[in-house]
């Protein structure tokens, strides 16, 4: 991991830790504060039972403590991985910590013995896009009308993937 982003988020040290099901509620809170849609509580709480999923979360230091300002949720399945979700607070936004997560949730994909990692985007974040690009993902695909807005119109996804070995 290296370049000025990088260095910033070394900056304010933050830390990506396994997140557990005692922290449910938090991810539910910090989906919440990064997305527009959020799953919710219930939903969240499903994802600590599928086999070969795990969470992550990024921490970084305040005057008050360590805080939690981001989240990714992962799944492994045969020698692969899924980025399910990945998001970090609008205040903590633009500070090379969602490189820092991303990378994190990356190795910790491959310490668990995958060799890719895919994911879906929508074709209208244009900064997670440049995110996963910049991390080595490419763009295998597309889903169309994958994801519902609040106006009630759909976006389509975009399929990515990125090696995770060598």
């Amino acid at each position: 991991m290296g370049g000025p982003m990088a260095e910033e988020a070394r900056d304010i040290r933050a830390s990506a830790v396994l997140a557990g099901p005692f922290d449910i509620d938090l991810l539910a809170r910090l989906q919440a504060l990064c997305f527009d849609q959020p799953w919710g509580r219930d939903f969240v709480a499903r994802m600590f039972a599928v086999p070969g999923g795990f969470s992550v979360l990024l921490k970084v230091n305040a005057r008050t403590g360590r805080i939690p300002v981001g989240f990714a949720m992962c799944q492994l399945v045969a020698g692969e991985a899924e980025l399910l979700t990945l998001g970090v607070v609008p205040d903590y936004c633009r500070r090379g910590l969602g490189r820092y997560l991303l990378r994190s949730c990356m190795d910790k994909a491959a310490a668990r013995g995958a060799t890719i990692m895919y994911l879906e985007v929508s074709e209208k974040n244009h900064a997670a896009q440049r995110l996963y690009e910049t991390a080595g993902f490419s763009v295998i695909g597309r889903r169309p009308k994958y994801y519902k807005e609040i106006d009630g119109s759909q976006t389509d996804a975009l399929n990515m993937h990125c090696s995770l070995v060598g």
